[in-house]
């Protein structure tokens, strides 16, 4: 019972918490897919833990034995790497041999079939990545479609810069959805997995390595306000890459680099300015009662905390004082 109070990763979307071997496998089976599950060490010390959260383009699971596991997965439409949270796992991808510790991740193409031998005590994150997401982001970052199916090198050092990002940043999402704030504003969960797609990508070398790495293209200052416009006539909408190459006619990393460093700042920091703005208008109008929570969700904000933060270094004054003032003025107007 110890085990059931202990709070994991992603623990408010449970899937399974059982010592019972014909659950798990049923479990393993309906929710992610696995064709075989077996238990290799002791029973006592078996207990499963796994959570696992879903969108369209993109799915983060936690899961923990206690005991020694093999887990057998069939090829499947995604992406999926591993990342240790504490012990290890030997894997076989396609019938070669890899591990995966806290120095060193592996990448499981789509389409391979997967064997974990979970050490005991082993626990993990692993992030899922739909093939075709990968190779949208992927030729709107380079500017063309991409001819070649995305190969990825067989490990990746977890020092590496890159991949210290990447695992920021998933460690981040982990976080946002714990809070459940993220789930009402499906802009904030479309941009949220962007920055995952994009961050797997540059962190896991691939044969479009270079072409992700070379020197951006010259912008002219007409393109970057192209890109102002497109986002202040669309900024109630997930702002992707590819929409902003379309709008452009440029690769989405040239679109970055020269963007910040004419304006000072990237366009998704831009895009947070501008909704700050356009949350201001919503607190401010006339039009009817907006509740704080209404106007963060509707303006792509997925964290409350973090919208009332920016808000106030924004313009001085907390969502919730604006309004308040706004609800006093128009109650006077009404009294007068």
């Amino acid at each position: 019972m110890q085990q059931l109070a202990n709070a994991g990763p992603l623990d408010t979307f449970p899937v399974i918490r059982s010592g019972n071997v014909d659950q798990t496998d049923h479990a393993l089976r309906a929710v992610f897919g696995a064709r075989k599950f077996a238990l290799w060490g002791s029973h006592s010390d078996f207990f499963v833990r796994a959570n696992h959260w879903q969108s369209r383009r993109i799915g983060i699971s936690y899961c923990s034995y206690g005991a020694k596991v093999q887990v057998c997965f069939p090829g499947a439409s995604f992406f999926r790497q591993q990342f240790s949270i504490q012990g290890g796992a030997d894997v076989r991808i396609d019938r070669q041999a890899r591990q995966v510790t806290a120095d060193e991740l592996c990448v499981v193409p789509a389409e391979s079939d997967l064997e974990i031998n979970f050490r005991p005590q082993f626990e993990q994150i692993v992030l899922r990545i739909e093939a075709e997401a990968l190779q949208s982001k992927l030729s709107a970052l380079i500017g063309a479609v991409s001819a070649r199916s995305l190969e990825f090198e067989s490990t990746t050092r977890a020092d590496k810069p890159a991949m210290e990002v990447l695992r920021r940043r998933l460690a981040f999402c982990v976080r946002e959805l714990g809070s459940e704030d993220l789930l009402g504003s499906p802009v904030a969960v479309a941009e949220l997995e962007q920055l995952l797609i994009l961050s797997f990508l540059r962190a896991n070398a691939n044969n479009y390595s270079s072409r992700i790495d070379a020197r951006p293209r010259d912008v002219a200052s007409w393109q970057v306000r192209l890109v102002e416009d497109y986002i202040e006539a669309h900024w109630n909408e997930p702002i992707t890459i590819e929409a902003l190459s379309v709008a452009t006619s440029l690769p989405a990393r040239s679109i970055f680099h020269h963007f910040k460093r004419a304006r000072g700042q990237s366009p998704m920091e831009f895009v947070k300015q501008v909704r700050l703005h356009q949350a201001r208008r919503l607190l401010e109008g006339s039009e009817g009662d907006v509740t704080v929570t209404a106007a963060a969700f509707a303006c792509g904000f997925g964290n409350l905390s973090h919208f009332a933060k920016d808000y106030l270094a924004r313009f001085g004054e907390r969502p919730s004082e604006t309004a308040r003032r706004t609800k006093l003025s128009r109650s006077r107007q009404a009294g007068g």
